[in-house]
């Protein structure tokens, strides 16, 4: 009888026990919902039983005498056969497989951990990347409790934290590579000859407050985001049209960090996206400084745009300020907005500072001016709509309200700067589609040295 007939006769067995103590010992069920809860615990201990068999043929009926060592190269000689628990996305399983021991390094192995990517002790890596996906969409208490209830394994709340920030890690380890890649020139001279450039590609940077832990002075830090993206929409052709861009291919990425370390981030994604090669590269932002700097130092051919809307927020302050009856502030609000959606940038600007010496509007009016008069170059929105460019930042802003807002300043959410930067790296790997590449990256890990 060979080991596979075996095998299925011991499940065949199993499923009447289980069956059995199902149909038979559970007694008259009260509900159909308890009804279902009882076959779903019964098709986990299925999935256990089939996972620990399943790993059980991986290994051959005689064990090699020897098997290279993985920390020296020499040669690791048989011990005998040692059992393992994983934690796996069916529950608890026990494996046992072949250990071997080196004599020149006294270290030992495991070939089939080593060959399946299996984690003796910890969890495996589909339980790592589903539970840090739930990680990087709820608080990790509510993620726990939802994973349970979902899957029926438990998990604790450091192991949720634990599993999201592990992917969040990941993806600082890709990013490290792309920043290594970006300063290559024989790589990036690669990727011009064989890389068919995009004809039109977005960039979009901003930033949004979070708080860190032990951060007296400054508790509130930058979380920086980028995104990259492409669109066939058409710009609105009024102010009041429909303002979604539909971005597809959307990526971003995030870090807590200086604006000259991030714009490190800023090229090496952009080589990813072929930015450095586009055709017309577009970038989308609010008046903040550091965004242009960045830009015009990685980027200086790309053309910068300033967001409609952020345009458009300096209005309505000196309107309120200049103007009492309402009537009058809706007439002014009106005009500027027109000048402003037609090009008219002088027009703009003037308005702005006729109110410069008015006792109430002098300092909105003050900023509006010095705001239009620095981006006036980058508010040229008749010639970009004739463009079919986008003039909205709004695929930005869902960013950092999906990454900050939605996850990060959850009710009464402080963190450890670390933690923090890979929480949020996580998130965004999830936001861009990367998440099963992010954990293939993790399938295999250098597994501690076996004792």
């Amino acid at each position: 009888m060979n080991k596979i007939t075996k095998l299925g006769q011991e499940f065949g067995q199993y499923v009447i026990q289980l069956t059995s103590e199902l149909l038979v010992k559970t007694g008259q069920p009260k509900s159909l919902s308890e009804m279902e809860r009882n076959i779903r615990h019964m098709l986990l201990k299925l999935g256990q039983f089939l996972l620990s068999a399943w790993l059980a043929l991986q290994e051959n009926a005689y064990a090699a005498e020897t098997s290279p060592c993985p920390h020296c190269g020499g040669q690791a000689s048989y011990q005998f056969k040692r059992s393992a628990l994983l934690l796996t996305l069916l529950g608890q399983v026990e494996y046992s497989r072949a250990y071997y021991l080196c004599p020149a390094c006294q270290h030992g192995h495991c070939p089939l951990d080593q060959k399946l990517g299996l984690r003796p002790g910890q969890i495996s890596a589909e339980l790592e990347s589903l539970t840090g996906m739930t990680g990087a969409q709820l608080p990790f208490g509510q993620s726990g409790q939802l994973f349970a209830a979902l899957t029926l394994v438990s998990v604790s709340d450091q192991t949720v934290a634990k599993a999201t920030q592990a992917i969040g890690g990941e993806v600082q380890s890709q990013e490290a590579e792309w920043v290594s890649q970006s300063r290559d020139a024989a790589w990036l001279q690669g990727q011009q000859r064989l890389a068919e450039s995009p004809s039109r590609l977005y960039g979009a940077l901003d930033a949004a407050k979070v708080h860190i832990r032990g951060q007296k002075e400054h508790p509130w830090r930058d979380l920086k985001v980028g995104a990259w993206f492409t669109t066939t929409m058409e710009p609105p052709q009024t102010p009041d049209d429909d303002w979604e861009i539909h971005a597809t291919d959307m990526t971003y990425y995030c870090d807590v960090c200086e604006a000259h370390q991030f714009g490190n981030l800023l090229w090496a994604t952009g080589c990813q996206r072929q930015a450095q090669l586009t055709e017309e590269l577009i970038f989308l932002g609010d008046g903040a400084e550091w965004i242009w700097k960045l830009v015009q130092e990685h980027y200086p051919e790309a053309i910068q745009i300033v967001d409609w809307f952020h345009a458009t927020e300096y209005i309505t302050p000196v309107a309120s300020a200049a103007f009492t009856p309402e009537d009058q502030q809706q007439a002014w609000i009106t005009q500027v907005r027109t000048d402003l959606w037609d090009g008219d940038l002088d027009a703009v600007i003037a308005a702005f500072d006729r109110f410069t010496d008015h006792h109430r509007a002098t300092e909105a009016a003050t900023k509006a001016v010095t705001y239009f008069t620095n981006n006036r170059h980058r508010m040229d929105y008749p010639t970009y709509r004739a463009k079919g460019y986008q003039i909205g930042s709004g695929t930005i802003e869902s960013g950092c309200k999906q990454i900050v807002s939605q996850r990060l300043k959850v009710a009464g959410a402080i963190w450890d700067l670390d933690n923090c930067i890979k929480t949020a790296k996580a998130r965004a790997a999830l936001l861009s589609n990367q998440w099963l590449a992010i954990s293939a990256r993790r399938e295999h890990l250098s597994l501690p040295l076996a004792v």
